[in-house]
This record gives C-alpha cells, structure tokens and sequence, in this order.
C-alpha cells in the first residue's frame, strides 16, 4: 500500500512538472530599430557596421539579416541584449560612387516570434572625405599619372560635393559623369594648376535650377579670394565632325584659366547647353576645329575676351551672351578668325561701356567665312564690328554675313574696316543710307559718325532689351538645330529670360 501511495505521489509531482512545461514564458513581442540614420556611406570592400536596438523582454533569440530582398543569414543574439551592431558582412567590392544596396533586419525572439523588418541602405562612397573651410568635399582619387583609362568612369553624384586636387585626362573609352547639382571644386594654388580633358565621354547634365558648378576651392575660405586663374580649363577633344564627346548641360565654370572652356576638333552629335564661363584669366570659350553645336552660352567677365573661333571650325551657335563688366585689356571680345566657318545666330555682346579704355566687339580676320545673324553688339568704346585680312563681303549670298543686326553705343567706328559694307552705302552728301543689302540697323553716315536705331533697356551688364524687338529673319529656316527666334539678341524680353536661376551676374548673384 505504501509503494502505490509513493506511486501516487511520484504521478502527482510528474503532472505538475508536466503543467509547468505546458505553461512556457510568453515574451512580449519584439520590437527592432536602427540606431542613427537608416542609411549609411561605406567604401565598396569595407566592413559592414549597423547599429541595432533590441526590444525583446529578455527574450531576443536572434536577428534575420536580408540584402536586397533575399534572405543573406541568421545571427544568434543575447537574450538581454539590448543592442547589437552587426559587421559580419563587407561591403560588395563592385560598388560604383553612390550606388545602394538595401539590407532588411527583423528581430525572432524565443517564442520564434518576428519583429517587424527595419530598412537599412548602404550608400558607395568611393572617396576619402576632406574639409576645405567648413566645408566636406570628397577627394576624388587621381590615377598616378592622371589619365582615367579606357572603360572607366568617374562619377560625381548629387548631393555631394567633391574636390579634384590635379589634373584628370579621360582617354577614349572613359567618361567623366556628373550628376545635377553637384559642385567640383578645383584645388587652386598648385604649381601646375587643375586642368580636366575629355577625350571620352562626358556626361554633366545639369539643370536650371540645379546647375553643376566647376570652381575653385578658394570660394570656401577666406585667406585667398577666388580668382580668374586659379585653375586652368574643361576641355573637350574630339576626333573630327563625326566624332561625340557626349553631353554637357547646365554647367558654370568659375575662376578658370586661359580657354577655360575648350573644344577641339569636337563634332555635331555633341550636346553642349546652357555653359556659363564665369570670370576666366584668358579666353572664355575657345573652338576650333570640328562643327561642334553650341546653345544658350554666356561668358562674363573674361579678361582675355569672351570667344574666340579658329583654324577650320564650321559648327553652328546660337543664343550666345558675353558680359564684360571691366576693361581687362586691348581684347576682341568675339574672334573668328583662320579658316572658321560658323554659323551664328541670336548673340548679344556687351562691352564695359563707352568711356573704358580700348576693348572691341566682333572681329572677323585672316580667311574666316562666317554667317553672323540676329547680333547685338553694343557698349564698346570702340571697332564694335571689324572685318580686315581676307574676309570677303558681297551679300547675304557671300561668304562672310552680318546681318538683320544692330551695333549701337559704340564711341567710335561702330564698323570698321571691310565691315562698313555690312552697314549698307550712303549718299556722301546727304549721308542718307542708300543701300542696306544685309538689314542691319545704321540709317545714316555722315563722315565717320553712324546713326542708328537702340534697343531699349540694353547696357552695360544688361542683355534683357525692355521688350522683344522682331527681326524679319527667323534661323530656324537655316538649319533644324536653331530654334524659332525672330528676334534681335541672345534673349527677346524679361519672360524669355533663359539665364534665370544658374547664371551668375558679374557681383556674384545668381540671377532670379
């Protein structure tokens, strides 16, 4: 009887063990975020490191890890952990500047529970970061003999801004690509000042209202002030008329050197749109060779002249803009000159005014052939067009055209030399024009003093006339590149303003 009340008892303590077993810890369900931002910026090949915050109740069993949405491993954690930084993991080596890889975390707790998955992004940063003022530029990496090699590229992302320490050259085959709104800032003061080529591809688009800005790193301290000079140029070369250099929309190029906007030998199929050269220690734009095609440029303050065309460039160009706010030097603000043959049409040049000291407008020199259409050239103190070497002038039929054009506020010889006959003839009595075979804006010549017809609201540093002044002569009946612009200038009136929001005016301001 003992042994069976034993048994008995033995039961009743094994159900009781068994009850206990059947009432299992219920945790409190888990609960996973990151610790920071939910994106982070890694070197392509480095460790991985996330900072997670564990909410289990005592109960964390371990963490679910996903990239890109596939399931990449299960790590234990501690029950009691309260946090836990995972680094199990590198960063995938073929990363690209700014290319995202996505990573998914969920807590398990011991219940086998799973929290909610929490999103993390793994963000390239190729570059070690430097700071210049109070400024973070990544540092792009510069090959040991500066050449970017065929099939590579180097791409520069919104968002960022970066800082290019000495020269680049992109080979055929390599691209150099820039996203909207980035800056480059160009380390000035070095013995061999920054210079980038492209003879590959370039890829720089920027936007109205996001342009992307080649400057000096001068702009960020307050030692030094930025200066023209203070790096050298972009240059595009190409391999002849057939030849694409690729893209280049909505940039500004500040403080550059002599040429500071370089084409050479550049072909058609190349998109060049809305540049800005901003305060160049030479040439603003320089083009020679190929028959590059060229839309909405502006150059400001270039002390060695705005534009110079040369050797045998035959491109197109229209909507073009020079402002010179100072006398600089005895410059011709536009040359054309060796065998150039471009075909120009709406271009507004802006001289300092009057009363500076010998600066000019428009040259045509040597055997240059150009068609010049819808000009304004105003505010020179002297020679605002000048034909000389042999350029050859008949009619709107001959080799070199100016024409449907207006020169205006030019102190002396507003046409000079062989371009009086762009002005029409005169009755050397009378001084009443007699003929005006090109239709350009003079109405008498009474020794050497023209009078012609204004522009209202054009001066110095303006180039928005107070209203669209028409033109009889439309471009686009030249050519499909040239859009609609019946107008005399680069710009018809304040509305048709396409400057706004990337263009800087000569103090500075971005104009709104």
């Amino acid at each position: 009887m003992k042994v069976f009340k034993h048994f008995l008892v033995f039961l009743a303590v094994l159900a009781a063990l068994s009850g206990c077993k059947d009432k299992e810890v219920v945790y409190p369900d888990p609960v996973l975020s990151v610790s920071g931002d939910a994106t982070g910026e890694f070197k392509p090949g480095a460790s991985l490191s996330v900072t997670l915050n564990i909410n289990a109740g005592g109960g964390a069993k371990s963490i679910i890890v996903k990239r890109a949405g596939g399931f990449l491993e299960e790590v234990p954690v501690n029950a009691d952990a309260t946090t836990f930084t995972y680094s199990t993991q590198k960063v995938p080596e073929t990363l690209a500047e700014g290319e995202e890889v996505a990573y998914g975390f969920a807590l398990v707790n011991k219940n086998d529970v799973q929290s909610a998955e929490v999103a993390y992004t793994v963000k390239a940063a190729l570059y070690d970061k430097v700071t210049v003022g109070s400024a973070s530029l990544y540092n792009v990496t510069i090959p040991t003999d500066g050449i970017v090699n065929s099939g590579t590229t180097i791409k520069l992302i919104k968002g960022r801004k970066y800082q290019v320490s000495s020269s680049l050259t992109f080979a055929k085959g390599a691209k150099l690509q820039v996203e909207e709104g980035v800056t480059v800032y160009m380390l000035a003061g070095q013995s061999n000042p920054v210079a980038i080529e492209v003879q590959g591809e370039a890829d720089i688009r920027g936007t109205a209202t996001a342009p992307v800005v080649f400057t000096s790193t001068r702009v960020l301290t307050t030692a030094t002030p930025a200066a023209p000079g203070d790096w050298t140029w972009l240059r595009l070369t190409g391999s002849g008329n057939d030849s694409n250099n690729g893209v280049v929309k909505y940039l500004r190029i500040e403080y550059g050197g002599d040429r500071a906007f370089r084409l050479t030998d550049v072909g058609q199929a190349t998109e060049i749109d809305y540049v800005q050269v901003y305060k160049a220690s030479g040439e603003g734009v320089m083009v020679t060779n190929g028959n590059a095609r060229l839309k909405h440029i502006v150059a400001t303050d270039c002390q060695g002249g705005s534009y110079r065309l040369g050797d045998s460039y035959s491109g197109l160009m229209q909507f073009i803009i020079s402002v010179s706010s100072g006398q600089y030097a005895d410059n011709d603000d536009f040359s054309i000159r060796e065998d150039a043959s471009p075909v120009i049409a709406n271009i507004t040049l802006l001289g300092p005014g009057q009363n500076e000291e010998n600066t000019h407008g428009m040259r045509m020199r040597a055997n240059a052939k150009p068609k010049v259409y819808n000009a304004v050239i105003a505010e020179f103190p002297r020679r605002g067009l000048r034909g000389g070497d042999n350029v050859t002038i008949t009619n709107m039929a001959g080799t070199a055209v100016f024409a449907h054009s207006f020169i205006f506020n030019v102190k002396s010889d507003p046409y000079r030399d062989l371009a009086v006959a762009f002005a029409g003839t005169f009755d050397p009595v009378s001084g009443e024009r007699l003929t005006n075979v090109f239709n350009n804006n003079v109405t008498t010549l009474k020794g050497s003093a023209f009078t012609v017809e204004t522009l209202a609201g054009i001066g110095v540093g303006n180039f928005v006339p107070s209203a669209e002044k028409a033109s009889t002569f439309n471009p686009s009946s030249l050519n499909a590149f040239f859009s609609s612009a019946g107008y005399a200038g680069a710009v018809n009136n304040a509305a048709g303003d396409w400057t706004k929001g990337w263009v800087k005016n000569p103090d500075g301001a971005v104009r709104n």
